[in-house]
């Protein structure tokens, strides 16, 4: 059996697995905002203590605040010792060692300098949900917990990155269960380390420092603050009575590093699959990653829309390929209006087959598709969740 518990967690990502009747095996794929962890993380990981159990793999798919944050409270609590281990690309996973390998000449003029830099990032902190405050608090990037707490970071790796290029197509998890990583690439991961190069040639840096703590927390924060410009939506809620015309193209693509390298995985669960895409931009790459596991076509039992369903991040092909009998469309919708009304009319429209969207808060796009007619003639359901709960679904 599999519980997918799809959490309340704001503008963010928060998913809890639990595999298996008994001494079940759970998941944490990532922890939403900040008070993503007081609100409903929290309560989950105490009856998971009451249980006897634990987490058993830790999931941070990317940085990026909005899927962070939860972890990094889960970190500064007594929940730590509930995480058995963790799958994080942070920056000793992604930076070449050349850039912070300790130099037998040191030019200590040119390293207070590089210590000035660091520390004014450090300065300026993480957003919080609020984008006008700045939590400034030393220490508590998540790489940074996970080094101060020991707990294992990408152990199947020994401690390298969690690639589709580093590991095995299928990882088992028991005899029923296993997982196969269909992103980041190798490419992917590049593109963040030549974009903090890049980055920090223009802040004057000259790669002189060797503290990889401060490096560490540094990266995090300057990596959740490089952003792309996302245009809104240009399709809005109107009275056009055919959902075909919301469909949008979907050919925009998204530009951001951080997103592109996030963790993505297929679970196999029995003779069932789920789509586990983080923030991820489907590609040609993502697209034959998954081809490999799966084949050039295949129907998944769910898949996590990527990026809160935002049209910058899936394509038609991938929607004519990869159908699914249920959609996972996480957020509350108020920020950048995620998800986008021309990704749920495509998905609507083209997969032809029985299919329920899945929305884990009671948003008004989800009222908006709720109608009779469109239902009943596009072949789909809607299940909305609720703002304490969010919404679970149960497999066999």
């Amino acid at each position: 059996m599999l519980t997918v518990k799809l959490l309340p967690a704001g503008y963010g990502d928060c998913i809890l697995l639990s595999l298996g009747e008994h001494d079940k095996y759970n998941i944490l794929i990532d922890g939403g905002v900040a008070g993503t962890y007081s609100k409903r993380i929290g309560k989950e990981l105490e009856q998971i203590r009451k249980k006897g159990e634990k987490i058993n793999l830790m999931i941070c798919t990317h940085m990026d605040n909005d899927h962070i944050a939860g972890l990094v409270e889960v970190l500064k609590n007594e929940d730590r010792k509930l995480i058995d281990q963790i799958w994080y690309n942070g920056f000793l996973q992604i930076v070449d060692e050349k850039f912070y390998r300790k130099r037998t000449i040191v030019d200590e003029k040119r390293r207070m300098e590089d210590e000035t830099v660091l520390n004014r990032i450090i300065s300026q902190g993480t957003i919080t949900e609020s984008e006008q405050e700045v939590g400034i608090h030393e220490g508590m990037a998540l790489g940074v917990l996970i080094e101060q707490n020991r707990i294992p970071l990408n152990a199947i790796v020994n401690g390298r990155a969690v690639s589709a290029d580093n590991l095995p197509d299928k990882i088992r998890i028991d005899k029923t269960t296993s997982i196969s990583v269909v992103g980041p690439s190798k490419e992917n991961l590049n593109e963040v380390e030549s974009n903090w190069k890049q980055d920090m040639v223009a802040r004057n840096y000259s790669f002189r420092v060797s503290d990889k703590i401060k490096l560490m927390e540094a990266f995090e924060y300057q990596m959740e603050r490089i952003k792309k410009f996302y245009s809104n939506e240009k399709t809005k809620v109107s009275q056009i009575e055919e959902l075909e015309k919301y469909m949008g193209t979907l050919t925009e693509t998204d530009e951001s590093p951080t997103n592109k390298s996030s963790i993505s995985f297929i679970l196999e669960h029995g003779k069932k699959q789920y789509l586990f895409l983080g923030d991820a931009a489907v590609d040609g790459k993502l697209l034959q990653n998954i081809e490999k596991i799966v084949g050039y076509q295949h129907q998944f039992t769910a898949i996590k829309l990527p990026h809160h369903g935002s049209r910058y991040n899936i394509t038609r092909e991938f929607i004519d390929r990869y159908p699914a009998e249920e959609y996972y469309c996480l957020t509350n919708s108020k920020r950048y209006s995620h998800p986008d009304l021309e990704v749920l009319a495509a998905i609507a429209c083209r997969n032809q087959q029985k299919k329920r969207f899945i929305f884990n808060y009671p948003i008004k796009k989800a009222e908006f598709l709720d109608r009779e007619e469109w239902k009943s003639k596009y072949n789909y359901e809607i299940v909305m969740g609720d703002v304490e709960n969010g919404v679970w679904r149960n497999y066999i």
